[in-house]
């Protein structure tokens, strides 16, 4: 077992090294004919090379959208010869041809790409043999809030702005935007006092009824027929006379929000897009039944509406005045 995992990896390499050298012949061959087909002189040639030093492109992958985006920010022009797809766990390249493709000096070309590149470390290759690797162009949000502070009075209201610059280098997956402000820390508080029952008394009397003899006659068609004595014991009976409550007064600490919570505001940018954004929103405080100097910070924050993820945010400080 241990030599056959030897071969396995000592094929890896050869053929990983045979993909090396593979480009640095395609690199090799490329610059070659560049060089012959100028038919330069030794010192032409050292001209050549500097020149070559002197190519710098930013290239940016855009996998959804099929394409990759090449900004020349070095200092000369450069034309592109080869667009190169590298599978390292498989050990395979793919070259593809470019129609010639010239970017002068901080221009930008937009090349597409083909289904088999698309899956593979992408590499651009220049006339003069350079290789410079796409990278994925990811997301860059900036937020910024005019005015940074405001001042507030019970019930009153007033409009900052903001200034949303996104830079999407690459297509989003999910382009949906979320706006939230979030004023947790604006609590005003005050001291007040509360009374209530915390017991009741009272007081009874009990009532005693005297005790009564009564005689009753007995009548039939006018003639008495039977006399019946019968006595009422007494009846006792209890009332209440009183009731009393008693009383406590304590101290009690209030505290609430004293500014509105801003509605969520939500856009979308669902295309490889640099933009700048302003957006007005309202910041309203309460009308409590009592105000005092306060200052807070409202913090709003730029969400990814799918995954909740925090992109960007910026602080309005906002001041209580009466």
């Amino acid at each position: 077992m241990g030599r056959r995992v030897r071969g396995r990896f000592g094929i890896s390499v050869m053929f990983m090294t045979f993909i090396a050298v593979s480009i640095l012949s395609l690199v090799f061959m490329t610059y070659y004919f560049y060089l012959t087909r100028q038919n330069l002189s030794a010192s032409e040639a050292e001209r050549l090379y500097a020149e070559a030093a002197q190519e710098r492109l930013e290239v940016i992958l855009d996998r959804r959208a099929k394409e990759v985006i090449v900004n020349n920010v070095g200092g000369i022009g450069v034309t592109i010869k080869y667009l190169v797809g590298l599978d390292r766990s498989g050990g395979t390249a793919v070259i593809g041809d470019v129609d010639e493709t010239i970017i002068p000096v901080g221009g930008s070309k937009t090349l597409r790409l083909d289904a088999s590149l698309l899956s593979r470390e992408i590499y651009v290759m220049t006339e003069r043999g350079n290789l410079f690797r796409a990278v994925p162009g990811g997301f860059q949000f900036e937020l910024e809030a005019q005015p940074p502070s405001i001042s507030l009075g019970k019930g009153g209201a007033a409009v900052v702005t903001l200034k949303l610059k996104a830079a999407l280098l690459e297509t989003p997956e999910q382009g949906a935007i979320l706006i939230v402000g979030d004023p947790d820390g604006c609590v005003m508080a005050t001291t007040t006092t509360r009374t209530h029952i915390t017991g009741i008394t009272s007081e009874t009397a009990r009532i005693v009824a005297g005790r009564t003899i009564r005689i009753a006659t007995i009548y039939s068609f006018k003639d008495p027929i039977e006399t019946i004595t019968y006595v009422a014991d007494p009846m006792a009976l209890t009332v209440v006379t009183s009731v009393s409550a008693l009383y406590t007064t304590e101290a009690v600490m209030r505290a609430n929000e004293w500014v509105r919570t801003p509605s969520p505001l939500t856009t979308s940018l669902n295309t490889r897009v640099r933009t700048t954004m302003t957006i007005p929103v309202t910041i309203s405080a309460q009308a409590l039944d009592y105000w005092d100097a306060s200052s807070c910070f409202i913090w709003f924050k730029v969400l990814n509406a799918t995954s909740g993820s925090k992109l960007a945010e910026a602080g309005v400080r906002v001041t209580a005045t009466r």
